[in-house]
């Protein structure tokens, strides 16, 4: 039975140009901790892209989080403590308070159609939420991306930032633990997401997605807008619940025929 819908962010909830987004956020921090350093903008720009790119390492096998892991790999490449209160205020600082005002044209961050009400008709049928945005930002960073699109009000139990996560998308670990924090397994929820890679787990971890980006994914169980989506629900959900079914007795008809095989061998 579905319990529970998980929501992307970028793309999915907030139109956003995320590339130059990413860019600015990376270009300003970095040019903050370079003056921090007293050293050329440019002296930090690639070491600090460089630790942000860690986080999504595919072969990591620590246990930091994302937050202590890009902090890490900031002082062993840069120098610079991060935790260090003066430090951490003035980052702090630019994220809550300098960052919001960023919003222009390039960035072109707004409210996605449909989204608001896709939140809103989830809860209305009984359903949790959850924002599994990927946790390569900050709490502040992800909150103020939220404001922007309107939807900082909403309900999310649980908001994926790389404070609480180990890992980033696509990662089976990621999804699971976002999902255990609310007491949920992967057959349980409905992942929506635009993005072909990051929004379907890997590897596989019982987790269907509901794609609303372009393309057609062939793992994505429907494919539509975001506004189709919100309109639609009703059908999605009943999409979602046959192939839970289908792979369920799929399951079933594997472990009926793993038991006669043992068995006819005396097992």
């Amino acid at each position: 039975m579905l319990k529970a819908i998980a929501f992307d962010m970028d793309e999915t909830l907030l139109s956003i140009n995320l590339s130059v987004f990413c860019y600015v956020y990376l270009r300003d921090e970095a040019g903050l901790l370079a003056s921090i350093a007293r050293k050329h903008p440019l002296a930090f720009f690639v070491p600090f892209s460089r630790a942000f790119l860690a986080m999504f390492d595919a072969d990591r096998t620590d246990d930091l989080t994302n937050r202590a892991l890009f902090d890490a790999e900031i002082e062993r490449r840069c120098g610079i403590p991060l935790a260090d209160p003066v430090i951490a205020d003035a980052l702090r600082y630019y994220e809550e308070s300098v960052l919001p005002e960023l919003n222009d044209r390039m960035i072109n961050a707004r409210p996605r159609e449909g989204a608001r009400e896709a939140v809103e008709g989830a809860l209305s049928r009984g359903l949790r939420v959850a924002l599994l945005t990927n946790p390569s930002c900050s709490d502040a960073c992800i909150r103020t991306r939220m404001r922007w699109g309107a939807i900082d009000d909403l309900p999310f139990e649980v908001v994926t930032t790389m404070e609480n996560s180990t890992r980033c998308k696509p990662s089976a670990r990621y999804y699971r633990e976002a999902l255990a924090r609310m007491g949920l397994e992967p057959s349980e929820v409905m992942m929506v997401g635009n993005d072909p890679k990051r929004d379907f787990a890997l590897p596989d971890c019982g987790l269907e997605t509901a794609y609303v980006g372009s393309g057609s994914p062939d793992r994505a169980f429907w494919r539509g807008s975001m506004a189709e989506f919100s309109k639609n629900m009703d059908r999605v959900i009943e999409l979602w619940e046959t192939r839970a079914a289908e792979k369920l007795n799929s399951n079933e008809s594997a472990g009926s025929g793993a038991e006669r095989r043992d068995a006819a061998n005396g097992d």
